[in-house]
């Protein structure tokens, strides 16, 4: 390839990498490191489209985040979100009948403000070129729905167990061992978490629809309206669901009892998604280094109009091509923050038997 021109070069390159016309190629002959004064100076493939198509699969599955309100653009990494808080005061008054007249108690219409600061996720494979040119099916796509699947199941475990704490024996994610540094669940603290921080919980054992009720009744007012709220629970606490004696006959649960549909969509109208993110526990609700000690379940109740997430770089996709292990490098990053706006927002049944 040396004596090629470099219009000849990426037409070379254009014809052995199938499906691959929509991306941007920079290549230069001595293979050393990109700078803005050399525009040639890496083999790169920005595949902006891929990201799109990535998305668009997330936001096609039954995934948490598309339970949530829509997720806002970050305009700065840290952003200061302003809320409400107490409102003023009414006083008992009467008509002013004096000079001077009586001050009466002054009180603030108060705000809080919440700060949220972009945390990123990032994921690379590598890809080799006889793969890309062996294959029988088309690699594109395949790394495509993968990076996809990766993505929303990252999303949703982030939402449902991220918890910043690094010392063993606290962290909910690994009890009696200290999480890596990687690990993904240490940007913030969310779902999970909060209800128990909070003391949001139920202790439920056998499960009974009084569990789901008095975990509704801890959100006190928010938990009022059932369409502003969503139940996440793991397969099989739902399988669980579909035999509650509350929900399971005509007489008591009309045409939706699962003796007719054996599905249940809605538990006192509020809707349930399941979640194979939501994991066993210890009876202390924390998951054990030892698999066998953990054996009890989690169901986590939202108002979900408390849960905002914020993104400040959308899902991202750069496909390079590196010559020296003649492999293409697939690198997927996001930058995001997730807020709960007040401590009654999450509530949770802990230590649910399914047996």
């Amino acid at each position: 390839m040396k004596d090629l021109t470099q219009e000849q070069k990426l037409a070379l390159l254009k014809k052995h990498i199938v499906g691959l016309e929509t991306w941007e190629i920079a290549m230069d002959e001595k293979w050393v490191a990109m700078d803005s004064a050399e525009s040639w100076a890496w083999l790169n493939f920005i595949n902006t489209w891929m990201a799109a198509t990535v998305l668009a699969k997330v936001r096609d599955e039954n995934t948490v985040l598309s339970k949530l309100p829509t997720p806002i653009n970050m305009p700065t990494l840290a952003y200061v979100l302003p809320t409400e808080w107490a409102d003023p005061t009414f006083y008992a008054t009467w008509e002013q009948t004096s000079w001077p007249w009586s001050e009466y108690t002054a009180s603030n219409a108060w705000t809080w403000s919440i700060t949220l600061t972009a945390k990123k996720l990032s994921a690379v494979t590598y890809i080799s070129w006889e793969l890309d040119e062996d294959s029988i099916v088309s690699i594109r796509p395949y790394v495509e729905g993968k990076i996809a699947k990766s993505y929303s199941e990252t999303i949703d475990k982030s939402i449902i167990n991220w918890d910043t704490t690094t010392w063993s024996t606290w962290n909910v994610n690994l009890d009696d061992w200290t999480p890596a540094t990687w690990t993904y669940y240490l940007h913030f603290n969310w779902l999970r978490k909060a209800a128990i921080d909070n003391s949001k919980t139920v202790n439920a054992w056998t499960l009974d629809l009084a569990d789901f009720r008095a975990a509704r009744k801890l959100l006190g007012r928010k938990g009022l309206n059932p369409d502003k709220l969503l139940w996440i629970i793991w397969p099989d606490v739902y399988y669980k669901l579909l035999w509650l004696s509350q929900a399971e006959t005509i007489e008591k649960f009309w045409n939706a009892a699962t003796v007719i549909n054996w599905v249940i969509a809605k538990i006192d109208w509020i809707e349930i998604i399941t979640n194979g993110d939501v994991p066993l526990t210890e009876a202390d609700w924390k998951v054990s280094v030892t698999p066998g000690n953990n054996t009890l379940w989690t169901a986590i109740l939202v108002y979900r109009e408390d849960i905002i997430t914020w993104f400040k770089r959308d899902l991202k996709v750069v496909i390079e091509y590196v010559p020296q292990l003649d492999q293409f490098r697939v690198t997927a990053h996001t930058r995001f923050a997730l807020t709960i706006v007040a401590t009654d927002s999450v509530s949770s049944l802990i230590n649910v038997t399914v047996a």
